[in-house]
């Protein structure tokens, strides 16, 4: 009767050895597919970093019902007046597809091994698409499928444009890297921060005047931009300017508006209670003030976040001489579910 005992004694490892029955994933579709073309993704996406930006994290929010995929990115450059150091630039997608794709596309293109969905920065991609659900498509369908083409990169290129993404962040051939207009231009930083040299100024058109767009008239205004304030003197018709001045920190947005004949030329700021419509002389003119007004914005916004995070009253003064040596926070790093930015 031996044999018996051992048979049952046995039968308590039963539960271990099952294990090797279940149905488990055999190699995941999406490793298998890693494998089999890992240089193909990494040539392709070294293709594609040049032109496009990677979001180090995608999150999904959801209002009045509708979910939209947030995208949050982080300058790589890391220098001294890094206008993103304590914070992402966050903006919304309506191509959460290609983003997502792209995305998986950047975390493979930067292990040295087939990732599964296993890993961590995949399994939070494949979440964010199972939530958004835009499509009827599985997460594996998706990331196994032909990779995004040129239609689609320029349909989020245009998205970035049109958020002003490029008026902040370019692309630094040198360090291979995307960094914000200030690690990028380290020598402009000074007019930023000391309000003494303006960043620029001119001659700009303001449509002002009545409360019906028909009865608007364009005057011509001198405009002033440092890093804290937009001033501009209007003439009044006694010869004696009144000086007006907008606080930069108080513009929401800037926009280049679609003028006729797709000449923009004119660009709008708007604050909580106020639009400005500006016309410069030229579309090139105009983009030069959109892009420091937006870099202005940037800049004054870091300040803040900076300030909220020491705790500063007052002085900004004491801040903007300091703000250098502020190191640049891990923890807002370390929690970062997606490391496309490496």
């Amino acid at each position: 009767g031996m044999d018996k005992t051992s048979g049952i004694s046995g039968a308590g490892n039963n539960n271990n050895r099952m294990s090797v029955f279940e149905p488990f994933p055999m190699r995941d579709t999406v490793q298998h597919f890693c494998e089999k073309h890992l240089d193909k993704i990494k040539n392709y996406m070294e293709s594609v970093s040049v032109k496009i930006p990677l979001p180090v994290k995608c999150t999904i929010e959801e209002r009045k019902g509708k979910k939209h995929a947030k995208l949050h990115f982080a300058c790589q450059g890391r220098g001294e007046h890094c206008l993103y150091k304590v914070k992402f630039y966050t903006m919304k997608t309506r191509h959460p597809r290609t983003w997502i794709h792209l995305m998986f596309l950047a975390l493979q293109s930067r292990s040295s091994s087939a990732l599964s969905t296993r890993d961590a920065g995949v399994s939070s991609l494949k979440n964010c698409w199972e939530i958004i659900k835009c499509e009827e498509k599985t997460f594996s369908t998706l990331v196994t499928g032909a990779f995004p083409p040129a239609k689609d990169q320029d349909s989020i290129i245009h998205e970035l444009s049109a958020h002003r993404f490029f008026d902040v962040f370019e692309y630094n051939a040198p360090f291979l890297q995307w960094g914000c207009f200030l690690c990028n231009h380290p020598e402009r930083a000074s007019t930023f921060i000391q309000e003494e040299e303006p960043v620029i100024e001119g001659q700009l058109k303001e449509k002002s005047g009545g409360k019906w767009k028909i009865f608007k008239k364009w005057k011509s205004r001198y405009f002033t931009l440092s890093g804290a304030k937009l001033v501009y003197k209007e003439s009044k018709p006694d010869g004696v300017g009144v000086i007006q001045s907008l606080d930069v920190g108080s513009i929401r947005s800037v926009k280049v508006s679609k003028g006729g004949r797709n000449i923009p030329k004119a660009f709008e700021i708007f604050t909580a209670d106020k639009t400005y419509i500006l016309k410069a002389k030229d579309s090139s003119n105009a983009q030069e003030w959109v892009q420091c007004l937006s870099v202005a914005v940037a800049h004054s916004q870091a300040r803040d976040t900076n300030l909220q995070r020491l705790g500063y009253g007052g002085s900004l003064g004491r801040l903007t001489a300091g703000a250098g040596r502020i190191n640049h926070p891990t923890g807002m790093y370390s929690n970062v579910t997606l490391r496309t930015a490496v």
